[in-house]
């Protein structure tokens, strides 16, 4: 029986690791294989879909969502790098805020804001983003691994693990993962502006469209000049006039409430100036839409209720240029829906998400502190408070139903309840045993051989496939062990924990690694070079410290 699901499981990590075979379906595959041979239990196998961190998991992403949304993360990234002149400089600013929220909230949507402003830097002062991003997307995936729901591996790891009856609170992984993260920290700032050196690349893009933006009352923008808030120039926009009651000012002026910013810009630029949360804009969606035939209005006498137009590919005012069939504009509306009841506007296509709402931060911020109090003071079990967080993300209206349900990553929760299934096959099979008895042959009674075989098997294995995987199966291999050693099995799992956050060699190990690689032009090879240091240095903090946790070999 062991060996039989030896081979599952390996041909399923095999499969997962080719990059030929979606990781979904691998894990079906394997699941399936398992339930026809009589490996697992069938409600084992699919105990995932009810596992307390899969819930947890996405639960968080709804969270994240509803903060991200306020623009509060933009707004706070534009904060500390209003000043900085150098890369290094923008590290040193940046790692500990963004570490400590990534240590709050799903690292995603964290990266996903640091992409735009790292661009910005590089347009506005000549500060390549390769010497940027990378190093703040190591660092949030270090800083993740400290509290429980910093990432999904702890969250899948501790669920796991209270079907085994062993507790995983909100900061148990912290004893190990925290002195990891401070120097992994310190190894990136140092190692960052020597090892990725690179240029500012390239010249600022044509800029045909002409956005009209509205500052509304209660606007942060409002007292506050262009160049405060770096909207005066950048490669893809520029701002070109300020319209004040009609008449044009100097863009030179502080903003206030009623202007009309008038910015040229690329397509990208008309997008990044509606994600903006500096000017209070609408609610509402953006499309990419066509005018229909038979209209000989203006642009802006287009708009109703619903549909207000941004931007269009012209050098007059919007109020001035005829709206010509066929022509493509930027307009903002509530919903498709409200789009097909527009007689002038045919196809369209949707660009970007709502606008930030600013009004609701404290809002946001006050749920995920709630929450994250909650479950460190263990008021209830984790899952449900962070479902009730979710679901007051929704009831205080920082997300609509849709939005909260668009806001499930359902390939990584697919992927979270499968791995659960698979380290089931491993349980249920004696496989768990059988790995435990071996490992505590080849240690010997050394606990020093013990924590070594662990870190450097997660973090091959987390390189190879995803974390989740790797957590599903080592989570009930430490478990074992631990219990044959008489040792803290809290301990070990804060050791399997830690080094599940070690993706640094592979590109295509974690999703912050994907997202950073084509704005910062990284390579293959870049991942390897800069990775491998850090990687050699996490790993030697990593098995010091838990060594010493365990009782340093008494």
């Amino acid at each position: 029986m062991e060996v039989l699901a030896a081979v599952v499981v390996v041909a399923t990590l095999a499969a997962m690791a080719s990059g030929k075979v979606p990781a979904v379906l691998a894990l079906a595959t394997g699941l399936a294989a398992g339930g026809i041979l009589g490996l697992a239990p069938v409600p084992a196998l699919f105990a995932g879909l009810s596992n307390g961190g899969v819930i947890t998991v996405a639960s968080v992403l709804v969270i994240a969502k509803g903060v991200v949304k306020t623009g509060v993360v933009a707004r706070a990234t534009w904060r500390l790098l209003a000043t900085v002149t150098t890369a290094a400089q923008a590290l040193r600013r940046l790692v500990a805020p963004v570490g400590v929220a990534s240590a709050l909230m799903n690292t995603t949507p964290l990266v996903a804001m640091l992409i735009p402003a790292a661009r910005q830097l590089q347009q506005t002062r000549n500060i390549p983003a390769r010497e940027v991003l990378l190093p703040v997307a190591h660092a949030t995936t270090l800083a993740g691994s400290v509290t429980l729901i910093g990432t999904s591996s702890n969250l899948l790891i501790a669920g796991i693990a209270a079907d085994d009856g062993v507790r995983v609170d909100m900061l148990s992984v912290a004893p190990v993962a925290l002195p990891v993260c401070l120097v992994g920290w310190v190894l990136l700032l140092l190692a960052a502006p020597r090892l990725l050196r690179g240029r500012a690349e390239g010249q600022p893009r044509p800029q045909p469209w002409r956005v009209e933006v509205p500052i509304a009352s209660g606007a942060i923008a409002i007292g506050r000049r262009a160049a405060d808030i770096g909207i005066e120039r950048t490669q893809e926009y520029v701002l070109q006039a300020i319209i004040r009651h009609g008449e044009q000012v100097s863009t030179a002026e502080a903003f206030k409430a009623g202007d009309r910013l008038v910015f040229a810009a690329s397509e990208t630029g008309v997008r990044s100036l509606w994600e903006s949360p500096r000017f209070g804009l609408w609610p509402q969606h953006l499309y990419m839409v066509s005018v229909g035939p038979g209209e000989h209005s203006t642009l802006l006498e287009l708009e109703d209720d619903y549909v207000h137009v941004l931007a269009a590919e012209t050098a007059k005012p919007l109020g001035d240029t005829t709206a010509v069939p066929g022509a493509t504009v930027f307009a903002t509306c509530s919903s498709t829906q409200e789009l097909a009841r527009h007689e002038a506007l045919t196809l369209w296509a949707h660009v970007a998400g709502r606008a930030p709402q600013p009004g609701k931060t404290w809002t946001a911020l006050g749920i995920l502190t709630a929450v994250v109090v909650a479950a460190s003071l263990g008021l209830a079990p984790v899952e449900l408070i962070a479902f009730a967080g979710a679901v007051l993300m929704v009831l205080t209206r920082l997300l609509t139903p849709r939005s909260a349900v668009r806001a499930l990553d359902w390939n990584v929760l697919f992927i979270l309840a499968g791995s659960v299934g698979l380290g089931a096959i491993i349980v249920e099979s004696g496989l768990a045993a059988v790995l435990a008895r071996s490992i505590e042959q080849v240690a010997s009674g050394s606990m020093v051989v013990v924590v070594v075989v662990f870190a450097l098997t997660t973090a091959v294995m987390t390189n190879l496939v995803t974390n989740a995987a790797a957590a599903s199966i080592l989570t009930p291999v430490a478990l074992d062990i631990a219990t044959r050693l008489g040792v803290d099995p809290v301990t070990l799992l804060a050791l399997v924990a830690t080094c599940i956050s070690f993706t640094f060699i592979n590109p295509f190990s974690h999703q912050s690694n994907l997202m950073v690689m084509g704005p910062g032009a990284y390579s293959t090879r870049t991942f390897a070079k800069f990775g491998a240091p850090l990687m050699v240095v996490s790993l030697a903090t990593a098995s010091v410290v838990t060594w010493t946790l365990l009782g340093g070999g008494h």
